[in-house]
């Protein structure tokens, strides 16, 4: 199928709309689900355990797919049938060396035991990621975005000794933040969070096959913000779904904007097929 770029805005949606629908039909399927990260969660059958497992996987999607793949196989490997219950049954002292010799791109051992903590905390605090996101939501507004914040300081602020977030520098000995705050992206430093959003369409979305749809029942679709990085913003400039030149929370925003007049109720419905489509499956001109 071929758009037209200058038709009129409502035509140019309905043709989007019949463009993404065949995309949809085709590729969100549980069968396009080997090689995403969203597998791991699909081992499990609790809904705690599938939330700790989307989480991880979110949070290391980034990087070369094998490599994303390999360090989440490596980490369940550890935690072993119920990450949910292996987290919530060990103190921060207990994960000192217990993930091995994990690393991934910039990500340290050290890191990943950080990491691990603060969601263990959060398990024995609130029972669950979800309740944790139930207690911070007050649903307003037209997106997840400030409740999103909220829920990254509130990881980010467990208490974790003895362990500490450690500083980073650069060959210039900068300082650069730690590792936490950039596998766990904020709303608040106006950041397209590509991978929190993508966590949260795996938790929102309705229970298809693909999407987990766990938190549908207390988080409305219709707040979603679509998963944005320099990949798909590529893909929305050349559909002509945003001018913006840059992934960061604006971008997101404004193609979030765009897709809710394809699809008012889940603007983020397309998302998996779209990417699994590539863009070889969208012709413009």
């Amino acid at each position: 199928m071929t758009l037209r770029t200058s038709c009129k805005p409502a035509s140019r949606d309905a043709d989007l709309r019949e463009l993404f629908e065949q995309l949809y039909a085709r590729y969100h399927r549980p069968e396009f689900l080997p090689g995403d990260p969203l597998h791991f969660a699909h081992r499990f059958v609790s809904d705690e355990d599938r939330e700790v497992a989307a989480l991880l996987a979110a949070v290391f999607a980034s990087g070369n797919i094998k490599a994303i793949l390999a360090v989440l196989d490596q980490l369940h490997g550890v935690m072993g049938a119920s990450p949910a219950r292996w987290l919530r049954e060990r103190a921060p002292e207990d994960l000192r060396g217990a993930v091995g010799n994990l690393y991934h791109r910039w990500v340290r051992p050290v890191d990943v035991e950080v990491l691990l903590a603060m969601i263990g905390s959060v398990l024995r605090q609130h029972g669950s990621l979800g309740n944790l996101w139930r207690s911070l939501d007050d649903q307003e507004g037209d997106n997840v975005l400030p409740a999103l914040s909220k829920f990254v300081a509130a990881i980010q602020s467990q208490p974790i000794a003895p362990l500490t977030v450690r500083g980073r520098s650069n060959a210039k000995s900068q300082a650069l933040p730690p590792v936490t705050s950039i596998l766990l992206t904020s709303p608040a430093g106006g950041s397209a969070c590509k991978r929190m959003n993508l966590f949260l369409r795996w938790m929102v979305r309705p229970a298809d096959g693909v999407d987990l749809g766990i938190w549908s029942s207390f988080v409305s679709p219709s707040r979603l913000v679509m998963p944005v990085d320099v990949h798909v913003l590529r893909l929305c400039r050349k559909l002509r779904l945003t001018r913006r030149s840059t992934a960061d929370q604006r971008a997101a925003e404004e193609i979030t904007r765009r897709m809710r007049r394809i699809s008012p109720d889940d603007p983020c419905r397309y998302d998996f097929s779209i990417i699994r489509a590539g863009i070889q499956e969208l012709r413009t001109r």
